[in-house]
Parts: structure tokens; C-alpha cells; sequence
């Protein structure tokens, strides 16, 4: 649950954050398309183990807690150094390269 939730609030933050930018020039359109793939793969999961489990999928004990707290910052950090790694690539390259149709 912490997953899912954690993954939602990145992606709404990324959608406020890409109808802001008008020019498009931080293409945030790929945080949203990871925080809300990562949300939906999450969401999947919960819901299969809800079906199997009943609510007792939703009790966590603090390791687990810990373990959902770490697996969130790690795809956040993860996402966010992709997504600055496509801002460099995209902002480097030379205007008449094969990679400016990209754009």
C-alpha cells in the first residue's frame, strides 16, 4: 500500500509539474509515464494479493514498512537520475544530429 500510494503522489507531482511547463522543455512526460507505471504495476499487485489474503495483505510489520519505505526512494531516485540523464542527452546534443528528431 505504501508503494502505491508513494508512486501516486510522484505522479501527481510530475503531472502538475509537466502541465506547468509550457514549452515542454524538462519533458516531464517520462516521470509521469514511470510514476504512473510503477503505480499501476503496484496497484496490480495489491490487488492479487487482496483477492488471495483478504485484508490481512494490508497489515505490514515495520520491516516490511522499512522494506516498502526503501523500495519507494530507491524508484523515485532511480526514475529521477533517468529523467536527468534524458534532460542532459537532450540539452548536449548537437542541433543537426539524428538524435534532434527525437525531439
Amino acid at each position: 500500500m505504501i508503494l502505491v500510494v508513494a508512486m501516486l503522489v510522484c505522479g501527481l507531482t510530475a503531472t502538475i509539474l509537466f502541465m506547468a511547463d509550457r514549452k515542454r522543455q524538462y519533458r516531464f512526460s517520462a516521470l509521469c509515464y514511470m510514476f504512473y507505471g510503477s503505480m499501476l504495476m503496484w496497484s496490480v499487485d495489491l490487488v492479487f494479493s487482496l483477492r488471495e489474503e483478504g485484508l490481512e495483505a494490508l497489515g505490514m510489520t515495520p520491516e516490511q514498512v522499512i522494506d516498502d519505505l526503501k523500495l519507494s526512494g530507491s524508484v523515485l531516485l532511480l526514475a529521477l537520475a533517468v529523467w536527468g540523464g534524458m534532460n542532459l542527452f537532450f540539452r548536449l546534443r548537437p542541433a543537426g544530429s539524428p538524435a534532434a528528431a527525437l525531439k
